[in-house]
């Protein structure tokens, strides 16, 4: 059916030229007036065969000021793309890029640069995240960059998925984030736009009759020029890069069959890649008892609607449970905040209690994944139930190594899943933690329904359909498979394998593991071949050997020696020529364009991520309701950065944080200079109160103040000093509850019962702790 099935098409094609469409141009302020942001369009062009991708990127950078430009723009690809190739074209003269190790390709550009050489440096900061810098693009002229990568399609349960991320989201950074200006991109204020364009076209050559083909969140231009063949283009009125472009498409077949695709070379050997579909879903005994830890991500950047949608998702999961299931719902944002020390049964009360938790959730605050994932698998497991993980996320953070590791240490036998909530996330952290967690992904985008998401899931966590899954190989002298350990299949997604081998010819491979809790295997056929047929395979190959080298160097917090996996993946990523987190690509004209090298370097801001709202952004701390009420204890401000990252906050604006020494939160007014970090706090720096604060969008109390009580206290009480009259409303007038009372320092006068009120005097100081009681409902002045 699918004879081509991983074939990779290395021709080019006619793809559509970008229209002369340019609404609005940022511009900054140089030596000589004002100078036009130099990205102009980018021109994505994917040709498509089978479970394989090639995929062409061109940037046009354009100066059309009066000074020399140096451009440096941050932009996504996907994570688990090969980048192989990168060139420059300047007219008509084209130079080809060459891998170097990273410091080597900046030693280059940088002697380039000032040489008044064109010169182009590609640089990888995350898997999904590199910066391009383009050095003396001269007045009136413009300089392509062109860059290529292949990939393996996301299939599943007859489906296939394309995917290209358009823009960088905003990266929550801490103090253990050094390279946090490599990834934290200028972005445009807000309800402005960049001015810059994209354009995207698809080539796609299913092998067999396309059945359904739709883009989730772009209008697209369908031309189908038969029944396996579509041409697919971007809308032009659809060009703004604020959001994935995502292309789904199933197959009249319906069925996907085993396949391999080989390529050799005398030189290195041979490479394959392998897909192993397999069995259908059985019908084994369910798992009968289960503990669900449901995490979700409240951070500012899931304001507005990711997180009523995250919200959504986790109520209608919660609801499929069983009886016999117990569950537990976290929240956390710059701090954890759980339902229940612990979990509790499923029943009706408990779901009720849940959905209380969970719908007065909104997002503000930093996004300290790796404490959502601590509180999450750190406490200890119920021996009699399987721990199912699942975290709710758009992925915006610089720390992705930090987490990772504490899965990788803290996970034991419990399974993560993970449910990126957005328009545009962070791939890459969301399917590695899925990964790590020995669970699943899926991005659930924000006019998406949710129904099929939480079907899967069900089927999903009833019982995997492949347990215990391995691979072995009869009758050939294969070396390097990837990955090392395959993970359990929990739908109908292939088993792929990338290897090595030395000597073309026939053999067997052996699928093997546990269906339905009994041995289960299946024998295919596999002829290696001696012919050159597949080049792509090679990138692939080491695309996946320099990413299991990456993961290896995450084992510094377990004590092993960090350098080895180091050298490693910088010799291959050399070898191989694909970009690394150890390789660059550089490419430089030999023509000195600017003698004496003088120009200004622009950092390109790039668009904001639809849905995303003000809240994620850096200077969007922004507009706060302070409704007076007080700060309990030294005037201390979280160094958090909990809005996008640390820095010194604009004179005039407030800065929302978490103060670590009394767990409360503070609003500051600007001018004070934080840090970054978890738990680190600063003595107050200027004379501004320090007051509680409310949800800036709604002006309703935050979670965080209500989790510290400081709603319930009267803004009269705010600068109140010594002892005040007060008034105390509770939701039960026990001897019990007022015992506790009198304890605390208050002196009651009067009781009214029908009201359920205390009158008397108190410390001011005691308001808070008075005010954190579950049983006290306001605290007025009298």
């Amino acid at each position: 059916m699918l004879a081509a099935t991983l074939a990779f098409l290395l021709t080019t094609s006619q793809r559509p030229q970008p229209q002369d469409f340019n609404p609005g141009q940022l511009t900054i302020e140089g030596p000589k007036g004002e100078v036009p942001m130099p990205l102009k369009h980018t021109d994505v062009h994917a040709q498509i065969s089978g479970f394989g991708a090639e995929v062409t990127v061109d940037q046009t950078f354009r100066n059309p000021s009066s000074v020399p430009v140096e451009a440096i723009y941050t932009f996504p690809l996907p994570h688990d793309a090969a980048v192989n190739a990168m060139r420059i074209k300047i007219g008509d003269r084209v130079i080809e890029g060459s891998i170097k190790p990273r410091d080597q390709a900046r030693a280059i550009y940088d002697a380039a640069k000032n040489a008044g050489q064109s010169a182009a440096l590609l640089d990888q900061e995350r898997p999904n995240i590199f910066t391009q810098s383009v050095a003396n693009i001269m007045p009136g002229k413009a300089i392509d960059v062109e860059i290529r990568y292949v990939q393996v399609l996301k299939y599943e349960q007859g489906s296939f998925e394309f995917s290209f991320p358009m823009v960088v989201g905003p990266r929550y950074t801490n103090e253990t984030t050094a390279d946090r200006n490599k990834i934290v991109p200028p972005f445009t204020p807000e309800g402005t736009r960049t001015g810059q364009t994209i354009d995207l076209s698809v080539d796609l050559n299913a092998g067999a009759p396309i059945e359904d083909i739709h883009s989730v969140l772009h209008k697209t231009d369908i031309q189908l020029l038969d029944p396996s063949h579509a041409r697919i283009s971007l809308d032009h009125g659809d060009r703004i890069p604020n959001k994935d472009f995502l292309l789904r498409y199933q197959l009249a077949t319906r069925s996907v069959q085993s396949a391999v695709l080989s390529h050799y070379d005398p030189e290195k050997g041979g490479f394959f890649a392998l897909l192993l579909m397999p069995p259908k879903a059985p019908k084994p005994e369910q798992i009968d008892r289960r503990e669900f830890i449901f995490v979700m991500d409240q951070s500012g950047s899931q304001d507005g609607q990711p997180i009523e949608k995250s919200k959504e998702l986790t109520i209608k999961i919660i609801k499929t449970m069983r009886p016999g299931d117990t569950f537990n719902v976290l929240g956390f944002n710059t701090i954890v905040r759980k339902l229940w020390p612990k979990a509790r049964p499923y029943n009706a009360e408990t779901l009720k209690e849940a959905e209380d938790f969970l719908n007065p959730m909104v997002g503000n605050g930093g996004t300290e994944i790796a404490a959502g994932v601590l509180a999450a698998l750190d406490p200890p497991t119920d021996p009699e139930r399987l721990r199912m993980v699942v975290f709710n996320t758009d992925g915006y953070v610089g720390e992705e190594k930090t987490i990772l590791s504490e899965i990788r240490t803290h996970r034991r036998n419990s399974r993560m899943f993970t449910f990126g909530i957005g328009n545009s996330v962070n791939h890459y952290l969301i399917d590695a933690m899925s990964d790590e967690g020995k669970g699943a992904s899926e991005t659930v985008t924000l006019g998406e329904p949710t129904d099929e998401k939480v079907a899967r899931f069900v089927a999903r966590t009833r019982t995997p359909i492949l347990t215990d899954v391995a691979v072995q190989f009869k009758g050939l002298e294969v070396s390097d498979t990837l990955p090392r350990e395959i993970p359990d299949v929990f739908d109908e997604t292939p088993v792929v394998v990338f290897g090595r081998y030395a000597n073309p010819g026939k053999g067997e491979v052996v699928l093997q593991g546990n269906l339905g809790g009994k041995p289960w295997s299946q024998t295919v056929d596999l002829n290696l071949s001696d012919h050159a047929s597949a080049p792509a395979i090679e990138s692939l190959w080491a695309r996946q050997k320099v990413e299991r080298l990456d993961r290896d160097d995450w084992a510094e917090s377990l004590g092993m020696d960090r350098m080895a996996p180091k050298a490693a993946l910088k010799k291959v990523a050399l070898e191989f020529g694909i970009m690394s987190s150890e390789t660059s690509f550089v490419a430089v004209e030999k023509k000195i364009v600017n003698v004496g090298g003088k120009q200004i370097s622009v950092r390109v801001p790039i668009e904001r991520v639809e849905g995303v709202g003000p809240l994620a952004y850096p200077e969007a701390v922004g507009k706060v309701v302070a409704q007076g009420f007080t700060h309990f204890g030294a005037p201390t401000v979280s160094a958090g950065g909990g809005f996008g990252g640390s820095g010194v906050v604009p004179s005039g604006v407030n800065y929302v944080g978490y103060s670590s020494s009394d767990n409360s939160l503070v609003v500051q007014q600007g001018g004070l200079k934080t840090g970054a970090g978890r738990g680190a706090s600063k003595p107050n720096q200027n004379k501004n109160q320090i007051v509680g604060i409310v949800h800036p969008r709604t002006g309703d109390p935050s979670p965080e103040m209500i989790a510290a009580g400081l709603h319930k206290i009267d803004k009269d009480l705010v600068s109140a000093k010594g002892s005040v009259s007060i008034e105390i409303l509770v939701n039960k007038l026990s001897d019990g509850n007022i015992k506790i009372l009198k304890e605390l320092g208050f002196k009651i006068d009067d009781t009214e019962r029908g009201l359920k009120a205390l009158f008397g005097t108190c410390d001011a100081e005691k308001l808070r702790r008075i005010a954190a009681l579950e049983f006290v409902q306001k605290i007025v002045r009298i």
